[in-house]
């Protein structure tokens, strides 16, 4: 019995190890620093400050088909692919909108206004302003595909429901993890609420 408590503990210990090393490496990421509204069992609502987004349009609707091509797009841009060659620093998440056309976005670091932004040398790179808004997140792990996405933006829409909110805002899907990283990984997909 002590030979199985001491092999649990210690499991746990490198768990936590883990954990806590995984997230000392990505502390020094920015990531938005959102409001939450309320939380409900299995969604929350958040309000998320004014952004500025480097953006691409993406071919398809599938995420799964596109997202390697529209991360080159983006990360290009900010490993130097600017009129300055300038290189911005990697923030989290990764933003898709998965809606009748798709895109993918890259949150500029909040230091910067838009003007201070260099050109991107792609033209299919787009900077803009996005609004604060109000979101519905729900979170899920692993490595997302276009089922995880849907499947998850379907529970979303029928909490929303079942709560009396607005389920028809535009969708998003935030990815927060490099590819390298295997376990403990955090997707989000998010409504916006009107």
């Amino acid at each position: 019995m002590n030979v199985i408590l001491i092999i649990v503990t210690s499991l746990m210990s490198l768990g936590l190890f883990s954990q806590y090393k995984t997230n000392k490496m990505e502390s020094d990421t920015e990531t938005p620093k959102y409001e939450t509204v309320k939380i409900f069992s299995k969604f929350v609502i958040r309000k998320y400050p004014k952004m500025i987004l480097a953006t691409t349009k993406l071919n398809t609707v599938s995420y799964s088909n596109n997202s390697s091509k529209g991360f080159r797009n983006i990360a290009n841009y900010i490993f130097g692919g600017n009129y300055e060659n300038m290189q911005i620093s990697m923030t989290s998440p990764v933003i898709s909108s998965i809606d009748d056309s798709m895109s993918m976005s890259f949150i500029m670091p909040s230091e910067y206004e838009l003007s201070e932004l260099p050109t991107p040398n792609n033209q299919n790179v787009k900077l803009s302003t996005q609004p604060e808004q109000t979101m519905a997140v729900i979170i899920f792990g692993g490595f997302a595909n276009d089922y995880d996405i849907k499947y998850h933006t379907k529970i979303l829409k029928e909490q929303l429901i079942k709560e009396g909110l607005n389920a028809n805002g535009k969708v998003y899907f935030q990815a927060y993890d490099p590819p390298f990283k295997l376990f403990n990984r955090t997707n989000e997909v998010a409504i916006v609420l009107n």
